[in-house]
């Protein structure tokens, strides 16, 4: 079971103790969750405490999520230069061709390709392949929701007497 708080980022203050074990903590690991509003974007990042075990727990990342990672590079680089190939093959010739800025808008492009191509993969896919362990630490708090007008984040704690015990300090 798991229970979700509503807290404002300034006065969010957590308890020396590990929020996936309840022992003493000696280390922060750092939540981080990217919101859209229209055009704007906010990062609510978010320091948990954790003991050295379950630090290193979450901060390992095992041999499929590394290939993942590998991946993301290699199929972001092939999907930018293909990108880049197909536009200029593309573009049809004028007498006012010139082959710089036919190169220099296809780099622009094809570099955000690449950056789509490799935020889906290594941000979104990668994490999927982490081992359990790994999971199970890493989302043992969890931001759900930002309200950017007053700074409000939504915890989610896979803990209830962990969560009560931050509601009873802030």
């Amino acid at each position: 079971m798991s229970k979700s708080i509503d807290i404002q980022l300034s006065q969010l203050r957590f308890a020396s103790i590990c929020v996936v074990c309840g022992s003493p903590a000696s280390k922060q690991f750092e939540l981080q969750k990217v919101f859209t509003y229209g055009r704007r974007s906010h990062t609510v990042k978010v320091n948990v405490p954790m003991c050295n075990q379950h630090f290193e727990t979450a901060s390992f990342k095992g041999t499929a999520e590394r290939l993942m990672e590998i991946l993301a590079i290699l199929g972001g680089i092939g999907a930018g230069l293909l990108t880049i190939i197909i536009l200029l093959l593309a573009w049809q010739p004028t007498q006012y061709d010139s082959l710089f800025l036919k190169l220099f808008v296809g780099g622009i492009v094809g570099f955000g390709i690449f950056i789509m191509v490799w935020a889906v993969i290594a941000l979104w896919l990668a994490p999927m392949f982490a081992e359990p362990a790994s999971k199970e630490a890493r989302n043992a708090v969890r931001i759900t929701h930002y309200w950017p007008q007053d700074q409000f984040v939504r915890l989610e704690f896979k803990n209830e007497q962990l969560a009560e015990i931050l509601q009873k300090i802030t």
